[in-house]
């Protein structure tokens, strides 16, 4: 999870839905504010350290790849996407469940996904900021949404700081935090606490509507995995070694995925 997290386009949620920890992450996050926090919190300490470990450890990693090798990197990771859906579709009994409603689900968040990818633009670095009242607003509105939508699988809470415009300014907030520039605690404040609120808000949402919708939700979350591929669609390779690579990296996150899939035998 903490490695999806470095990947512009790819959901966290994907991946706990893929190791089969969503419905207990969601129960986690959701319990974090209730009296029963103690075991939240003794879930979740062990799953943020390890995305923690990951993201220190992996982003040189990953930043090599994703800048010398983007298309391959991309392509393996819509083979690990793609995966998932054998898995959804038997959790979701899709042939008995499933009716014109769900289709239809299906095909808007499949849409919603390619409007998303294709609205996508490139990140515009920043080299200072003027901290107001309104910006502070739209940062922590921004983290709201970014965290929320973190929880879903298929959508990338970093596609959605891109699209509403933050995403450069709190990249830039960390960068200058880590050279002890204090003077950006309010935006890394700001944004912080709306990731909280919209983690906790969120994680409550998607708990109601498995258990009260349960196969609608299905329908969705099928949905939003199916066009999330459209988010990191990185074109075709341009050589016939990179043809080959990429095919073998894609058959590769496929058959990790769907393997996975496969041993899990849970329900979300």
């Amino acid at each position: 999870m903490g490695i999806c997290e470095l990947i512009p386009g790819v959901s966290s949620g994907t991946m706990a839905l893929l190791l089969g920890i969503y419905d207990q992450f969601l129960g986690a996050v959701s319990r974090v504010v209730s009296k029963h926090w103690k075991n939240a919190v003794l879930y979740l300490i062990p799953l943020v350290i390890g995305m923690g470990i990951a993201i220190l450890t992996m982003s040189s990693l990953i930043d090599y790849l994703l800048r010398n090798h983007t298309v391959a990197v991309q392509w393996f990771f819509i083979g690990l996407i793609l995966g998932v859906v054998p898995m959804m579709l038997r959790i979701s009994n899709y042939r008995v469940e499933f009716r014109m409603p769900h289709y239809v689900l299906i095909l808007l968040m499949v849409a919603g996904l390619f409007i998303m990818g294709m609205l996508r633009a490139e990140e515009v670095p920043i080299e200072e900021i003027s901290i107001t009242a309104p910006l502070l607003i739209k940062l922590f509105f921004s983290g709201m949404m970014g965290s929320a939508t973190m929880l879903l699988p298929g959508i990338s809470g970093s596609l959605v700081l891109l699209l509403l415009g933050s995403y450069s300014i709190i990249i830039f907030s960390l960068s200058e935090l880590t050279s002890l520039n204090l003077s950006v605690l309010p935006v890394l404040t700001a944004a912080g606490l709306g990731i909280l609120a919209g983690l906790i808000v969120a994680s409550r949402v998607i708990q109601y509507m498995l258990h009260h919708y349960t196969y609608l939700t299905y329908a969705a979350i099928l949905g939003l995995v199916l066009g999330s591929v459209f988010a990191i669609y990185p074109g075709l390779p341009a050589t016939p070694l990179s043809w080959v690579a990429t095919v073998i990296v894609f058959i590769a996150g496929l058959m990790v995925s769907y393997y996975m899939g496969k041993e899990n035998k849970n329900t979300i």
